[in-house]
């Protein structure tokens, strides 16, 4: 699952190109550079250079720190000491940047996909869970849909069918992910969703 989310209005910098969305929150846009398949993303305090493994699944990202909102950094992925390497571990792709934080999806094929959160201020991963169907509010909250129970045929009425195609099937609960302290408050609302 492919999921991309404009959490900071960001620009997106590739091949001389620079694309600039508004405040409003959107989804992303994409510009891949023929060279290096290399992709920019960039905030009032980040530069987010990913570059796209070659042979491999995922993203490496190098992440470059602005002195001043309106410092223009180069859109390559060549190392500095002041700079921050996240290295691909399970197919991860950018969705989002707010504020400090840089939100991944790590995806392989249908059905949830890993969300990994990093704080580029501590340098370190702050966050991780299963995620699905993700919607970004105004406020600082990620709102989503997570694993929280086992499919049965009482609790989900297409199981059947989808077990005749090769699927297995969750319950999943929309959860609201609070980003300044990363609790998470679940709603009422639960579907039953396949797997692969």
């Amino acid at each position: 699952m492919a999921l991309c989310l404009a959490i900071c209005a960001p620009r997106v910098i590739a091949g001389g190109k620079e694309h600039v969305s508004d405040d409003s929150l959107s989804n992303k846009q994409t510009v891949a550079t023929e060279r290096n398949q290399i992709t920019c993303y960039e905030s009032g305090k980040y530069l987010v250079v990913a570059k796209e493994l070659l042979g491999e699944t995922g993203t490496d990202f190098l992440i470059k720190y602005k002195s001043n909102p309106g410092e223009k950094l180069e859109c390559s992925y060549v190392h500095g000491k002041e700079y921050f390497e996240v290295k691909n571990e399970w197919a991860e792709y950018f969705a989002g940047l707010k504020r400090d934080l840089l939100i991944l999806d790590s995806t392989t094929g249908p059905g949830p996909s890993g969300l990994i959160i990093w704080d580029l201020v501590k340098r370190k991963k702050v966050y991780e869970d299963s995620w699905s169907d993700a919607d970004l509010t105004k406020d600082d909250t990620l709102v989503y849909w997570t694993e929280t129970g086992e499919a049965t045929d009482s609790n989900c009425p297409e199981l059947a069918k989808w077990k005749a195609q090769g699927f297995e099937a969750a319950i999943e609960t929309k959860v609201i992910l609070n980003l300044t302290n990363f609790q998470i408050t679940k709603t009422r609302q639960t579907r039953c969703s396949p797997r692969q």
